[in-house]
C-alpha cells in the first residue's frame, strides 16, 4: 500500500453518473436506435426436450414488414462461444437449435422486421414439428437418466475429486452430516440484455451492455471470422448486469448475424419473461457434507460432495471449482476432501451470478458450523472462535489450495458482537421465547476471493487546457466507478475530482482488458489507473522542475497547481500541460501527457466478514420477518466508503432474497413456473430491514491501493446468517432456502 494517502481516497465523493441518471439523460443501449433499424425476435421452444421434426416459416416470411426468417439450418455454421471440447465435454453451442431443443425456451427461430411488434406477430405465423423426448430435471435422477447428449457416456459432464476422503470418513469424533439445497436464482437485473449490430463498410459495430466489451468484441470476431479490429463493441450505461451479461448470448451472436447478412442495423431488446427463461442461472447445486470434530469444538475433518446443476450447455465451467476451492471458509481444518460433480439437465444453462461459486461454499460451510455448534451447544460465535485461522498464519494456504492474503477474522467476529451488544441480544432472545415467540440468531462469517485476472489496463490523458481522462478496460454497471477512478487519479495528480472525466466500454478507444467481474474494478483497474497517473505526475513534476528551474523532486503536486516545496513559487496545471504540448519539456521526454499502464497484481485478494441476522416467525402462518441484519465486512482500503455502502446494501439484498423468496422452479414437464415476478419472487424494500453496516480494515499487499473486493461481499454472509437464524428460531437443522412460509408452517405443524 502507498505510505501517503491523499485525503481524497477514502472520502465519500458524491456519485458522478447520478446527474445523467436521475435527469434521464443517460444513455442506455435500448436508447440507441438509428434509422433503419430493423427488430429481432425469438421463437423459443415449448418443450424441455423435444426432437425438431421440421419448421414451415413461408407464411411469417410473407407477413407485413418481415425481412428475414432464420432457423437452425441458416446458422449452422456459425460458432457461438464456448469452443467445443469433446475431451472436457463440452459441446458445440448453436445460436439456434438444429434437430433438438434441449431447454424451455430453447432459440428455435429468429424474425427481422421493421418493428418489435411486427416480428412478434410474424413469430405466431412459424409452425414448428416436435416430437417430445424425456425430461431430464432432477439433478440426483440426471446422474443415471439416459444422456441428453448422444455423443456423451452420461450426463456427468464433468467430475474432479482432492483430498483424502476415506481418512474423514474414518474420523472418530462429533460428526455431523447434512444435505444442503442451493435452488436456481436467476440474476434479474433491472435492465435485460440489449444488442444493436450495424454492419457497415465491411465493420461490425455492435452496441450492448456487456461487462466485458473486449471479451466480447473478440468472441464475435472469431465466430463470424472477421479480425478484431473489425469489431466495434460499444457499451453505454448499464442497469445491472451481477454476472448475467458477462458472456455473448444467443441472441446477441444473432443480431450481428443479421446485420452482417441484411446490412441493416438489428436490434433486439430482452423482455423479462426471456430473462427469466433463458439467462444463466445461478447457484443451482446440492452439496452433502460431512464434518467431524473434536470436544472442544476444534474441526479435524470436512468433506463435501458438491452436484451441480449445469444446465443444458456449458457456460465458464471452469468457475465451478472456485466453490471446492474457497470450501473450507474462514478456517484452519486438519483435513479437507472434496468431489465436484457437473451434471447436464433439460434446464437454463448455468451462468454467473453475483458471487460465482462463494455464497454455494459459504452457506455449506456456515450451515455445518451451525449444525455442529447444536450438537455440542456451542455458542455459534466460540465455535468459529475456536477454528479461525490466525493473523500470523497469513499468507495462509487453505485447504482447498487458495493463498488468503491477508485476515484478522476474530477481530472482525468481535467487532460484529460489540456492535450488536451480542449478550443483551442473546438475553432478549431468551426473554421472548418465554413467551412463546419464535425468534432466532443467526451468525455467519465468510471469507471470498476476488481478481481472478492478474492484470489490469488504464490509460491517463490530459488535455492542454489541464483536464484529464481516465479511460479504463473495467466496466461500470451501477457501482461507481466514474467516480471512484476519478478519485484515485484527481488524488494523485493534485486535482479537483471534477477536473477528471472516467470513460469506458469503447472498444475503439478504451485498453484491452477483462471487464468487470470477480470485484477486481478497483483492485486491477483502479490500481492500473493510480499507476498511469503516477507515470502523468512524475513528467508534470519534470516538466514543472524544467520550467521553475527547480529539481523535480522539489515539485509538489496540490490543489491544481505545481509548487516548489518551501516556497510560494509555482505555476498552474494548465501550464504544465500546455508546455507538454508544445514541446517545451526537458531532454529526454517526449511531448504530450499522456500514460497507458498494464499493472500485473501480487496475486488475488480475500476480502472477509461477519453477518448477523435476528428474525421471528409467525407461528400462525410460517412468515418470517428479518428483524436485524448487521454485516462487518473488511475490504482492506476503502476509497469510497459511500459507493462501497452501496454495494454491501445491493448484495445484502440480493442474499437475503435468496434466503427468503427466491428460487427458479419447474413443473414436472420441464416448463417453468416462475417466468414472471409474480411468482419469482425478489426483495423489495417494504420486506427488508435498515443494514446495519460496520467494516473492519485489513488493507492486501497484492495492489498498491491495498483494496479488496466489495460488490459481492453482501451476497455471500447473508444468506447462511438468514437461515442460521431461522434454524435457530425453530431447533432444527433440516431447513432448505428458501424459507417459504409454506415450508416453516409445515415444520411448525
Amino acid at each position: 500500500m502507498t505510505d501517503l494517502v491523499p485525503s481524497m481516497l477514502g472520502a465519500p465523493v458524491q456519485r458522478a453518473e447520478d446527474p445523467a441518471l436521475i435527469t434521464g439523460q443517460a444513455i442506455f443501449t435500448a436508447d440507441v436506435t438509428p434509422a433503419g433499424t430493423l427488430h429481432l425476435a425469438v421463437l423459443r421452444s415449448p418443450f424441455a426436450h423435444a426432437r425438431v421434426n421440421g419448421i414451415d416459416t413461408d407464411a411469417a416470411a410473407r407477413a407485413p414488414g418481415v425481412w428475414a426468417v432464420y432457423t437452425g439450418k441458416d446458422v449452422a455454421d456459425l460458432e457461438v462461444p464456448p469452443e467445443p471440447n469433446p475431451r472436457r465435454n463440452v459441446p458445440r453451442r448453436y445460436a439456434l437449435a438444429q434437430d433438438r431443443v434441449l431447454m424451455p425456451g430453447d432459440p428455435v427461430a429468429a424474425v427481422v422486421a421493421d418493428s418489435a411488434l411486427a416480428a412478434a406477430d410474424a413469430l405466431e405465423l412459424i409452425e414448428v414439428d416436435y416430437d417430445p423426448l424425456p425430461i431430464v430435471g432432477d439433478i440426483d435422477e440426471a446422474v443415471a437418466a439416459p444422456p441428453i447428449y448422444a455423443d456423451q457416456d452420461s450426463n456427468v459432464a464433468y467430475e474432479r475429486a482432492k483430498g483424502d476422503w476415506d481418512l474423514i470418513a474414518a474420523m472418530e469424533g462429533v460428526m455431523v452430516e447434512g444435505t444442503i439445497d442451493h435452488p436456481r436464482v436467476a440474476p434479474a437485473p433491472m435492465e435485460g440484455r440489449v444488442a444493436l449490430s450495424t454492419w457497415n463498410d465491411g465493420r461490425l459495430t455492435v452496441h450492448m451492455n456487456s461487462q466485458a466489451p473486449h471479451l466480447i468484441q473478440e468472441e464475435l470476431a472469431r465466430c463470424l471470422n472477421l479480425p478484431v479490429n473489425q469489431v466495434r463493441v460499444v457499451t453505454g450505461f448499464v442497469g445491472g448486469a451481477f454476472g448475467a451479461k458477462f458472456d455473448l448470448a444467443e441472441e446477441e451472436m444473432l443480431t450481428a448475424f443479421a446485420a452482417r447478412r441484411l446490412g441493416r442495423p438489428v436490434k433486439w431488446v430482452e423482455g423479462r419473461r426471456e430473462h427469466l427463461l433463458t439467462t444463466g442461472h445461478g447457484r443451482s447445486m446440492i452439496s452433502r457434507y460431512r464434518l467431524v470434530a473434536e470436544p472442544n469444538g476444534r474441526i479435524k475433518g470436512f468433506l463435501v460432495d458438491w452436484l451441480v446443476d449445469l444446465g443444458c450447455r456449458a457456460r465458464y465451467v471452469d468457475f465451478m471449482t472456485i466453490t471446492p476451492r474457497i470450501g473450507t471458509g474462514n478456517y484452519d481444518i486438519e483435513s479437507y476432501a472434496w468431489r465436484m460433480r457437473g451434471i447436464w439437465t433439460n434446464r437454463s444453462p448455468r451462468g454467473i451470478y453475483r458471487g460465482a461459486g462463494r455464497p454455494e461454499a459459504t452457506l455449506t460451510i456456515e450451515r455445518a458450523l451451525d449444525h455442529l455448534a447444536s450438537v455440542l451447544e456451542m455458542d455459534p460465535a466460540e465455535i468459529r472462535r475456536v477454528n479461525f485461522v490466525r493473523p500470523v498464519q497469513f499468507p495462509y494456504k487453505s485447504g482447498g489450495g487458495y493463498v488468503y492474503d491477508t485476515g484478522d477474522y476474530e477481530a472482525n467476529l468481535d467487532a460484529l458482537l460489540k456492535a450488536v451488544d451480542y449478550e443483551t441480544l442473546r438475553a432478549e432472545q431468551e426473554e421472548a421465547r418465554a413467551t412463546g415467540r419464535l425468534v432466532g440468531i443467526g451468525l455467519a462469517s465468510y471469507v471470498e476471493v476476488c481478481g481472478f485476472e492478474d492484470w489490469g489496463a488504464a490509460r491517463v490523458v490530459v488535455a492542454n487546457d489541464g483536464s484529464v481522462t481516465v479511460q479504463v478496460e473495467t466496466l461500470d454497471q451501477g457501482q461507481g466507478h466514474r467516480t471512484a477512478f476519478a478519485q484515485i487519479v484527481a488524488a494523485r495528480l493534485g486535482l479537483a475530482v471534477s477536473m477528471v472525466r472516467v470513460e469506458q466500454g469503447d472498444t475503439s478507444s478504451a485498453p484491452s482488458g477483462h471487464g468487470t467481474s470477480g470485484s477486481r474494478s478497483v483492485a486491477q483497474g483502479g490500481s492500473s489507473a493510480q499507476a498511469a497517473a503516477s507515470k502523468v505526475a512524475a513528467k508534470a513534476q519534470r516538466i514543472a522542475g524544467h520550467l521553475l528551474e527547480a529539481s523535480p523532486t522539489d515539485i509538489e503536486l496540490a490543489n491544481g497547481r505545481a509548487n516548489v516545496k518551501g516556497t510560494d513559487v509555482s505555476i498552474t496545471w494548465q501550464e504544465i500541460a500546455v508546455a507538454a504540448y508544445e514541446g517545451k519539456v526537458p531532454d529526454g521526454d517526449e511531448p504530450g501527457l499522456e500514460e497507458e499502464v498494464r499493472l500485473r497484481s501480487g496475486g488475488m485478494n480475500f476480502p472477509f466478514g461477519t453477518h448477523l441476522a435476528v428474525v421471528e416467525i409467525d407461528r400462525e402462518t410460517g412468515a418470517v420477518r428479518l428483524q436485524r441484519m448487521v454485516a462487518v465486512d473488511d475490504a482492506g482500503f476503502i476509497v469510497n466508503p459511500m459507493l462501497a455502502e452501496g454495494q454491501r446494501h445491493g448484495g445484502l439484498a440480493q442474499g437475503v432474497g435468496q434466503a427468503l423468496w427466491e428460487a427458479v422452479r419447474y413443473d414436472e414437464s420441464g416448463n417453468l413456473t416462475t417466468a414472471t415476478f409474480v411468482d419469482y419472487l425478489i426483495p423489495s424494500a417494504t420486506g427488508l430491514p435498515l443494514f446495519e453496516l460496520t467494516e473492519t480494515e485489513t488493507p492486501t499487499p497484492t495492489n498498491p491501493l491495498g483494496a479488496k473486493g466489495i460488490g459481492e461481499a453482501g451476497a455471500i454472509g447473508s444468506t447462511p446468517a438468514v437461515l442460521n437464524a431461522v434454524c435457530d428460531a425453530l431447533s432444527r437443522q433440516d431447513l432448505q432456502i428458501p424459507l417459504t412460509p409454506e415450508q416453516i408452517w409445515r415444520r411448525l405443524g
